[in-house]
């Protein structure tokens, strides 16, 4: 599920490798690219495919080691029907930091949390130039901060509805550190393949 898993994937195959020893390690990352044509970052987007073979090249509680990685990552907790979420990886703080620092981004950010909207819609609403537009939000989309939701038919062309993968989001800075933090609709988060073990939790 592109989004939530393609999001954190920029920190969990940090931790998975601290984890394990470089022996296995080889075993994981060769296995992943002959059978699956996988690196273990892209691994990341097909969660519950990466630990079996974890499991299968390793000693390893898998579970204990899922929940290790995800929870040095990510705290969750269920706020009503959806999901708050609190950012704990100081890299991935600093990728969506770095979103949030750009003005064109921010104004289609924060014009999007809401609800789902078409690219025309998006730029036309924000003031965003078409150029830099659609390269932005393509950026967003392939970090997985936005996905795609469906089509819609505009002027005899099928166009993509958008949508970002928070409906709030918040930065805080507090003593040097810097949290990120936002509430993810039930839908958007039980769809990750990442989140099966949290969610048995919650």
């Amino acid at each position: 599920m592109p989004g939530l898993d393609k999001l954190i994937s920029t920190s969990i195959p940090i931790k998975i490798k601290k984890k394990i020893d470089a022996d296995t390690l080889k075993k994981i990352e060769r296995e992943l690219f002959l059978e699956h044509g996988m690196s273990i970052k892209l691994a990341t987007e097909h969660f519950q495919t990466l630990l079996k073979i974890i499991k299968k090249n390793s000693e390893l509680d898998i579970k204990e080691f899922e929940n290790k990685c995800l929870k040095e990552i990510i705290q969750v907790k269920k706020v009503k029907e959806n999901y708050h979420l609190t950012i704990l990886d100081s890299k991935l703080v600093h990728v969506i930091l770095d979103m949030f620092g750009d003005d064109e981004t921010r104004k289609m950010i924060t014009y999007i949390l809401k609800s789902e909207h078409t690219i025309p819609e998006i730029l036309r609403e924000s003031g965003i130039p078409k150029t830099s537009g659609y390269r932005k939000i393509e950026n967003l989309l392939i970090s997985g901060f936005f996905i795609e939701t469906g089509k819609v038919l505009s002027e005899s062309k099928k166009i993509s509805k958008i949508q970002c993968i928070f409906q709030e989001i918040s930065i805080d800075a507090k003593k040097e550190k810097l949290t990120v933090s936002g509430i993810v609709p039930k839908k958007t988060f039980e769809k990750s393949t990442t989140m099966k073990s949290i969610l048995k939790e919650l």
